[in-house]
């Protein structure tokens, strides 16, 4: 049974790129996302920790283990001390229990000295692009209401907050866009915590599982990211140190050619 089949319908385009691209040794691993950031003071070790981990594994009859290959929440997983994921949870919502945001690759590393995060968000594909708002399913709960009403309080938070850092024209919003702001969002909220951050938006080139028109390059790659951001984020924020409370921001688009002969 092909490995990628255990991703379920998420088996082509960015999500297996991503597993492949945390594949093999810990130094292999390390130096791949060392040199995939590539600025100046940001560092991956063999002793740092990144989610996911390797590929799933088929166990038999239907059965697959699939831990190794999960994204990443961070505020339940182990990159974080429990206070800090206790304050994201009440910070992004109002009543616990719901989750929050899957991330396709989170990794410790070095920032500048201190101990911060990497942050990846990938695509191999324009429709990974999405300028959809927060999903609201009807009907909704009183706990969901209220979720969804806290999460639109935190991204106006963290819109005013990096305006404020960078002087730049920020629009992040729960209702467009939903996935772009969120990201920018919880980077801002680390940083104000007191973690550094490098937040990675990755072009998986030439996917060959996936539909013309793919990214060909890194021009066009930031070209189409940048679009899709236009309106949204300050476009001139890209590849720069920023400083939330005296914490490293550092927003940055990278690309990556990653071989897959998946379905």
């Amino acid at each position: 049974m092909d490995w990628w089949n255990g991703l379920g319908k998420d088996n082509r385009g960015s999500r297996p790129r991503c597993i492949l691209l945390v594949g093999g040794t810990r130094k292999e691993v390390a130096e791949r996302l060392t040199k995939l950031v590539n600025f100046p003071g940001v560092t991956v070790s063999r002793d740092d920790k990144w989610k996911p981990y390797g590929r799933p594994v088929w166990k038999g009859h239907g059965n697959w283990y699939k831990a190794r290959s999960k994204e990443v929440q961070l505020d339940k997983s182990c990159l974080l001390d429990e206070s800090t994921c206790e304050e994201l949870d009440s910070w992004w919502l109002a009543v616990s229990g719901q989750t929050t945001l899957n991330w396709d690759i989170a990794s410790t590393c070095e920032i500048r000295g201190e101990k911060g995060l990497l942050l990846i968000e990938a695509k191999a594909h324009e429709r990974e692009l999405s300028k959809r708002g927060k999903s609201k399913k009807r009907p909704m709960s009183n706990d969901s209401l209220e979720n969804h009403k806290r999460i639109g309080e935190a991204i106006i938070e963290a819109n005013k907050g990096l305006k404020k850092v960078t002087a730049g024209s920020w629009n992040l919003s729960r209702d467009s866009h939903y996935q772009l702001s969120n990201r920018f969002a919880w980077a801002w909220k680390l940083a104000s915590l007191g973690i550094p951050v490098v937040l990675v938006y990755l072009g998986f080139l030439d996917a060959q599982d996936m539909p013309k028109p793919r990214f060909s390059d890194k021009a066009g790659w930031e070209r189409d990211l940048k679009e899709h951001c236009a309106g949204i984020v300050d476009n001139n924020c890209w590849d720069k140190k920023w400083n939330v409370a005296g914490m490293p921001l550092i927003p940055l688009i990278r690309v990556f050619k990653q071989p897959f002969a998946g379905p």
